[in-house]
């Protein structure tokens, strides 16, 4: 029985390191393209009870390609290919954690559809480790980042910080984000929260400049429902709600910047969130 084991270990480790060799040998071609794997439905059927070994053996046709990629090749000849094989991989084993990484690595940058295709993939993971901040990140992140999604980054966010001993930056970025979608209420109800239960100081005094400044966008705001409520229109700019409906737009400063995209007011902070 042990000389069967062996022989197996053995088989398996030839395996990968031919599989490597076959892969090096590939990329060292002009025309080195990544490779459809099989539909999920078919590929599950073949894998029978080797679904894990087959996804590990994707999982290293896969980032053996990426690796071997030539400067410059242009992301479109390997978007779908990509997105097929991450999925496949994962649906056979989800606990496979390394695609995930892989998948953020890599997809999400080459345009908001491949972005959208990520998040998918991470759904994946998210459900199989429903607690892991990492792939909680990613999936937030991806939305705002990458899609131009905030509302939906925030709900992700969120959600996220519900999660026992999650960051205080997941509420944060929850906060920023539902301002930057226009909901500027929910992120200084937020914010204040966050102030609230704070104890460090120096945090403390970063939220209140914060809640500062959301209560100044809310004004300004409040004179955009004014406006429109004695005008049946909002106006074509903002500098028109001034001085009737409030005394003069303020100058919104410290990393943030007021956007109307009419009829919509947004909160936008144009640098990184952090």
């Amino acid at each position: 029985m042990k000389i069967l084991h062996t022989f197996f270990l053995t088989g398996i480790i030839l395996l990968y390191g031919l599989l490597f060799v076959d892969q090096e040998k590939k990329a060292q071609s002009r025309d080195f393209t990544l490779e459809f794997s099989l539909p999920v439905t078919f590929q599950t059927i073949a894998a029978g009870y080797a679904k894990q070994l087959d996804a590990e053996i994707l999982f290293i046709r896969t980032s053996v390609f990426i690796g071997g990629l030539k400067p410059k090749t242009p992301a479109a000849n390997y978007q779908e290919a990509l997105n097929n094989n991450l999925h496949v991989m994962t649906f056979l084993y989800p606990q496979f954690i390394d695609p995930y990484f892989f998948c953020e690595a890599f997809l999400p940058s080459i345009s908001p559809d491949s972005a959208a295709q990520a998040n998918s993939i991470l759904e994946t993971g998210i459900t199989a480790y429903p607690n892991d901040l990492p792939l909680r990140f990613f999936y937030g992140t991806n939305y705002f980042l990458w899609m131009n999604e905030p509302l939906k980054g925030a709900k992700a966010f969120e959600e996220a910080s519900k999660i026992p001993n999650a960051p205080i930056l997941f509420e944060h970025l929850a906060a920023l984000l539902s301002a930057q979608g226009g909901q500027i209420t929910a992120g200084l109800i937020s914010l204040k929260t966050m102030q609230a239960s704070e104890k460090n100081e120096e945090v403390r005094s970063r939220y209140n400049k914060e809640i500062s400044i959301f209560e100044q966008a809310l004004k300004v705001n409040d004179a955009l429902i004014a406006y429109q409520k004695k005008y049946n229109a909002p106006p074509d700019e903002l500098k028109q709600l001034a001085p009737e409906f409030i005394p003069e737009i303020p100058d919104i400063k410290d990393g943030f910047i007021l956007v109307y995209d009419k009829p919509a007011l947004r909160l936008v902070r144009p640098t990184p969130l952090k």
